[in-house]
Order: structure tokens, then sequence, then C-alpha cells
């Protein structure tokens, strides 16, 4: 089993393979020994079942580039974790973050449960009154523990109903589970208060946070979170005022992630209600100060390629799947657009691009992909006053 040991890296997540016990396992940043994943070999050779984690029963498949020196693994056919060296395989600013210890003493629980009284079942998305002398997020982990409820972070203090229409993307989404036409939740009451504080319209580059849990042989869990914005701007602190909304899990459903595994994103494909919610100051994030930064010049690289192909369509149609955009194109563009493709293959690899010639008529950069992809593409076209040509 020596042979699989190493650090494999996704993005800016770095896991490390190694043999404990003589177990092979997974240690992800942070987390505390005797929460490893653990990897049960199967029947074909290099085949092993992830026993435990955030993907607890995928499949976890060792790619060799020689006899001896694994090259990647991939993880349910979603999940491609290239091997790095040693010097590679230190943990990226923002991960392995673990959540205060939460002491819910008697006191605590029956302030908190007077505090649900009357919004519990039917309520009608009104503002709680905090006049309590506890930290909020212990409030939210004492709701998430009674498993009723999805939670939704926003800077948006005044949302009354959550609608299905998406106005941003999941990059890198291979298993098409962050880019339906959905309101996203979650049932962890911590991970989503990011999204509340952090100045999400004016922030330059993406964010990349989430929370995986990890079972020890007693059944103790253990949840370990990471949060990044670009690291360019970190240093200017954007945050802001924002709302925690809690919402009924009635329409909810738990997304898979690989192989069956479901992740800690909740998805309704119809409108939802709030219940309550909960005004939040930056301070109330428990991990402020530890906000990681990324580098995020490819994204701002894509970002000024798809305003110049904006500026390019000289109008367009929507085909059966996808849309057809016919470019206004001289051969100097053609390096921009090459360069554009690439990104997207790596920023949206479920989106199928195709450029069509005919002759010396016309260039068509013809798209698809997902719903929440074709959307943002369609209300960006619409925005620009793009016409729409009658085929």
């Amino acid at each position: 089993m020596k042979q699989y040991e190493g650090h494999y890296q996704l993005d800016d997540m770095v896991v490390k393979v190694g043999v404990i016990d003589e177990q092979l396992t997974i240690a992800f940043s942070g987390v505390p020994p005797g929460f490893e994943v653990i990897l049960d070999p199967l029947k074909n050779a290099h085949h092993f079942k992830m026993n435990g984690g955030p993907v607890d029963g995928a499949t976890a498949v060792f790619h060799f580039r020689d006899q001896d020196v694994p090259e990647k693994v991939m993880v349910g056919d979603v999940f491609e974790l290239l091997r790095v060296d040693g010097e590679a395989g230190a943990v990226h600013s923002g991960h392995g973050l673990l959540p205060p210890k939460l002491n819910l003493t008697d006191n605590k629980v029956n302030a908190f449960s007077a505090l649900t009284t009357g919004w519990v079942h039917d309520g009608q998305g009104d503002a709680i009154d905090w006049q309590l002398p506890y930290p909020k997020y212990e409030f939210l982990q004492y709701l998430a523990m009674q498993e009723q409820f999805i939670f939704h972070g926003s800077n948006n203090r005044d949302i009354e109903e959550f609608s299905t229409r998406r106005t941003s993307l999941e990059l890198k989404d291979r298993s098409g589970r962050g880019n339906k036409q959905a309101v996203y939740g979650t049932h962890d009451g911590l991970w989503p208060m990011f999204f509340a504080i952090v100045d999400r319209p004016n922030l330059t580059g993406s964010i990349r946070n989430g929370v995986m849990f990890f079972k020890n042989q007693d059944g103790e869990e253990q949840a370990v979170y990471h949060f990044s914005v670009n690291k360019d701007i970190l240093e200017q602190r954007p945050y802001t005022q924002g709302a925690l909304y809690i919402l009924p899990r009635q329409t909810f459903e738990q997304i898979p992630i690989a192989d069956g595994a479901l992740s800690n994103e909740w998805a309704s494909e119809v409108p939802v209600k709030p219940l309550a919610k909960l005004y939040l100051e930056p301070e109330d994030f428990p991990f402020l100060e530890q906000i990681g930064g990324h580098d995020d010049s490819e994204l701002i690289r894509a970002s000024d390629l798809t305003e110049l192909l904006v500026e390019r369509v000289a109008g367009y149609y929507k085909k059966e799947a996808g849309f057809a955009l016919k470019l206004n194109w001289d051969d100097a563009y053609g390096q921009d657009l090459i360069e554009f493709i690439l990104i997207q293959r790596k920023l949206m690899p479920t989106a199928q691009i195709t450029l069509r010639f005919e002759g010396d008529q016309a260039v068509w950069y013809e798209m698809q992909g997902p719903p929440a992809y074709e959307q943002v593409w369609h209300d960006r076209l619409i925005q620009q006053g793009k016409p729409i040509i009658i085929e």
C-alpha cells in the first residue's frame, strides 16, 4: 500500500494518502487524528471504497504514470486529484477550519427554544429579535441539530421569497449538482453565514467555501470548513451586513455528489418562503479572521474574455438545447476566442462549445450546458440588448 502514499490536490484542497495501522487512509487538511477516511480495497486493482468522509461510499481509483508512482486518483468519475510533491502538499489558507466548541447549557437551550416560538412551523419570514448574550452562531448550531431547517445566507436582508432563477454559476462542477434551476441551501448552520457577510456585489473574483463531515470509529462527528476569497482583495476585508434565512425543509432534497454519496447542499426546484431570518454582522461569523485568499487571475481573465465575446455578438437564437451566437468576426479576434474556450473547458467542464464557420459569411459560437449556465448566458445577452435572430 506504500505505493499510493503521497499528497494529492484538487484546486486548492490538498489531501494526504498514507498507511495507518495497516490501513490505507486519506487525511484532509485540519481533520484531527482518528477521523481519516479509510480506503477499503476492492476486487479491481487500484480500486478502493471510501469509508467515511464527504464522499462516503464512493469509489477511488488510482491511475499510474508508470509502474510505481500514481499520477492521480479519481473519485467517482467526478473529482480528479492530481499527485503533487511533498512541498506542494502544504495546507492552503482558509482550509482545515474547525468550528468553536459548542457548550449547550440548560440556560442556552431554554433561551434558544423560546426564541423559536411562533415561527418554527408557520413563520412569515420575520427578523428574529436577538437580545441574547450568546453568540449567534451557537443559536444556528442549535437549530441545525433539530434537523428541521435549511439555511441560506445572503447580503440581501429583505427577501420575502426565494426564486429558482439563478444569477451565478458553480465553477468546475462536473456532477451538475451546482447548476440547477433551484433554491440552494444547507442543513449546516455555520457554512451559510459566509454568504451573508461576504460583500459579493463588490467582490472581484470568486469565493470558495464548504463544509465536510468526518466520523471516527466511536461514531463522533467532526465538521471541517474552508473559506476563501480572491487574495488580491483579502486585505480590503470585503465584508458587510447580511441575513441568515431559515427555510422549511419540506421541498428540499439533498444533492448526490459522487457514486450516490450525498453532498451538504440541498436544492428546492420550487420557490421557497423563509420561516424567519437572523441579521448578521461580519463579527458574528466565527471564522472571520481565518478566511483565506486564493489566486483568481484565471477567473478574472475569463471574465474579461466573456465581455469581449459578448461585445462581438451580432445576434443569437435559441436552439433545441443551448444557444447559437453570431459573431462579428475578424482573424485578430480568433486567438482571444480560443483562449476563452480553453478556460471555459476548465471552469465549466459540463458545457459543450462548438465553433461553426459558414464559408466567409458568418461565424457561430454555439453553447449548451446545465440549466443555470444557459439561463445566466441568456440573461446576459438580454441585458446587453443583443437582437434575436429568426431562423
